[in-house]
C-alpha cells in the first residue's frame, strides 16, 4: 500500500517533460478522440433538450430531431443514450488528455476542441434555459418592467419571454446592470425575436470562449507551463463545452475579463488588471473577487508597510470604483444588490449548505440561519486566502477564493465549476491540475440536457447526504495527502532517520 501511495504521488507531483510514445499511439488516440467526442456532442446537438423536464418550448430553436427525443424513444432509452453520449465525451476529453501528456501540442487541442464544439453551436442550447431568462429579461426591459422589482413575467403574454422556467420569470434578476444593458440592447436590436437574441448571445459566449484559449497559452507560456495541458483543461473541456458553449451561460463572459485581469497583473500592470476585473463584476460580482487579490499582490511588492497601504487603496479603489461608474451609469439603481441571494430560491441538493440543511430537516429545512453561517465561514476563509498572496501570488489565492465562493454559496450549478476550474489549470500546483480535471469530468454529469440536476433523480434526503459524504470525503483526502506529502518525498534514509529519532 504504501508503493502504491508513493506511486500515486509521483503521478500528481511529477514533472511536466512529455512522455515519450510511439507517434503512431498518439496519431490513433488523437482520431479516436476526434470521432467519439464529435458524436458525441452531435447526439446532444440533434436530441435537443428531451431527457430532463424539457422546459422550453418547441419553437425556440431551428430544429429538433423528432425520431430521438423522450417522447419517441422513451424515457429510460432517451436517458441511456444521454449516458452514452457524456460518457463518450468524457472518455473522448480525458483520451486527448493522454496523448498532450505524450507529446501532443496545442494545434491538437484547438482542433480537436473546435471539432467537438461544432454541433454543439448550432444546437438548442442544453442544461438549462437560462439563455432564455436573458431573453425574457431583456425583452420585458422593452415592456418597462424594473428588473430588480419585478419578473420578466410582469410584461405579461408577450412572445418574447417564453422559454424559461417560471421560478426565474417570477422573481427579479441578480444580474448586475452592465450586463442587463447588454440584454435591452441585444432585445431592441433583434426587435425581441427570441432565437436572435439567443444566436447572438451564443456568438459573444464562443467569442469569449475564444478568448479564453488565447489567454490561457499567454498565462502558460508566461509561467512556465505546458501550453497544450492547460489549454485542453480549458478549451476542450466538457465543462465548458457544455454550459459555455452550448448552454450560453453568462458566466464564460465574466471568465474572460477576470482572466484578462489575472493576466495584466502578471505583467505587472495592477491598475488596466483591477479594471477589467471589474468590468467583469458587470456581469457577475464574484469578478470583484480578482479586484482584491490583485491589489494586495500589488501592494505587497513594496517593502514598507506605508507603500503597502498607498497601494492598496489605489488598486483597489480603482477597481471598485471602475465596477460602480459602470453600474451607476447604467441608470437601473442599486436594488440588485437585495437580489444577489435570488438563485437560493431553488433549492439544489449541490449547494452544501443547502444540502446540509435539508439533511437537519427535510421539511423545514433551516436554509437560512445554514446559509449565513456558510456565507460567514466563507468570508474568513476568503480573508485568510487573502493573506497567502504575497506566497503563492496572484492566481491559485483566485482560484481558492473562487472554489470558496462556490461551496459556501446557498445555489450551485454545475457551470459554476467553470470559475474555479479556470484558474485551478494555471497554478502550476499538480494538486489543482487534478481536483480541476476531476470536477471538469464529474460535473458534465450534474445536470440533464432539458435543465433538471441529476441528484434530484436520487430522491431528498439522499442526494442531499450524497453531496456531504463526497465532500467530507474529498476533504480527509486532501488532509491525508498534505500530511504524507513530506514522508513520501524523503529519501528511504531520511525516512529511517526521523524513525529512529521519534523512537528516541
Amino acid at each position: 500500500m504504501r508503493s502504491a501511495a508513493r506511486r500515486l504521488w509521483t503521478l500528481v507531483e511529477g514533472g511536466e517533460a512529455p512522455v515519450a510514445v510511439d507517434p503512431r499511439q498518439r496519431t490513433r488516440a488523437l482520431v479516436g478522440a476526434a470521432v467519439a467526442g464529435t458524436l458525441a456532442t452531435t447526439y446532444l446537438a440533434l436530441a435537443g433538450t428531451g431527457v430532463g423536464r424539457n422546459v422550453a418550448a418547441r419553437d425556440l430553436w431551428f430544429f429538433q430531431v423528432e425520431a430521438i427525443t423522450r417522447s419517441e424513444l422513451g424515457g429510460r432509452p432517451a436517458l441511456l443514450l444521454l449516458g452514452v453520449a457524456l460518457v463518450l465525451l468524457t472518455g473522448a476529453w480525458l483520451c486527448l488528455g493522454w496523448a498532450v501528456r505524450h507529446g501532443a501540442g496545442t494545434r491538437a487541442v484547438a482542433v480537436l476542441g473546435g471539432l467537438w464544439s461544432l454541433p454543439l453551436t448550432i444546437g438548442i442550447p442544453l442544461f438549462s434555459p437560462d439563455a432564455y431568462i436573458y431573453t425574457a429579461v431583456g425583452v420585458s426591459m422593452q415592456h418597462g418592467v424594473d428588473p430588480y422589482t419585478e419578473g420578466a413575467q410582469a410584461a405579461g403574454d408577450v412572445p418574447g419571454i417564453r422559454g424559461g422556467e417560471e421560478i426565474w420569470l417570477e422573481n427579479p434578476s441578480p444580474y448586475s446592470p452592465p450586463f442587463l444593458r447588454l440584454l435591452d440592447l441585444l432585445a431592441r436590436v433583434f426587435d425581441e425575436d427570441v432565437r436572435a437574441i439567443v444566436v447572438a448571445l451564443r456568438v459573444l459566449t464562443v467569442l469569449a470562449w475564444i478568448g479564453l484559449a488565447v489567454l490561457v497559452v499567454r498565462i502558460a507560456r508566461l509561467s512556465g507551463f505546458d501550453p497544450a495541458r492547460t489549454l485542453w483543461l480549458v478549451v476542450a473541456n466538457p465543462l465548458f463545452l457544455l454550459h459555455g458553449v452550448s448552454g450560453v451561460h453568462n458566466d464564460v463572459l465574466m471568465l474572460v475579463f477576470l482572466l484578462a485581469g489575472v493576466w495584466l497583473a502578471l505583467l505587472r500592470r495592477p491598475y488596466l488588471a483591477v479594471a477589467l476585473c471589474a468590468l467583469g463584476a458587470g456581469v457577475k460580482v464574484m469578478a470583484l473577487a480578482g479586484v482584491a487579490v490583485i491589489a494586495v499582490d500589488a501592494a505587497w511588492r513594496h517593502a514598507r508597510l506605508a507603500d503597502r497601504i498607498r497601494v492598496l487603496v489605489q488598486v483597489g479603489g480603482t477597481g471598485l470604483a471602475v465596477f460602480v461608474a459602470a453600474a451607476s451609469a447604467c441608470g437601473l439603481g442599486w436594488a440588485w444588490v437585495g437580489n444577489i441571494d435570488v438563485p437560493g430560491l431553488a433549492i439544489e441538493p449541490l449547494s452544501p449548505p443547502t444540502a446540509l440543511a435539508v439533511l437537519i430537516d427535510a421539511d423545514d429545512p433551516p436554509l437560512d440561519p445554514v446559509r449565513t453561517a456558510a456565507l460567514a465561514v466563507g468570508a474568513l476563509v476568503c480573508l485568510a486566502l487573502l493573506t497567502r498572496v504575497p506566497q503563492w501570488g496572484v492566481l491559485r489565492p483566485t482560484a481558492w477564493i473562487l472554489v470558496t465562493i462556490v461551496l459556501t454559496g446557498s445555489a450551485v450549478w454545475p457551470w459554476y465549476l467553470m470559475w474555479p476550474v479556470l484558474l485551478l489549470a494555471l497554478t502550476g500546483i499538480r494538486v489543482d491540475r487534478w481536483l480541476a480535471i476531476v470536477a471538469s469530468a464529474a460535473g458534465s454529469f450534474l445536470v440533464l440536457p432539458g435543465g433538471q440536476a441529476t441528484l434530484q433523480r436520487l430522491g431528498r434526503p439522499l442526494a442531499d447526504a450524497l453531496v456531504l459524504v463526497v465532500l467530507v470525503a474529498a476533504g480527509a483526502a486532501a488532509l491525508w495527502l498534505r500530511a504524507r506529502r513530506t514522508v513520501w518525498a524523503q529519501t528511504p534514509v531520511e525516512r529511517h532517520s526521523r524513525a529512529r529519532n521519534s523512537a528516541t
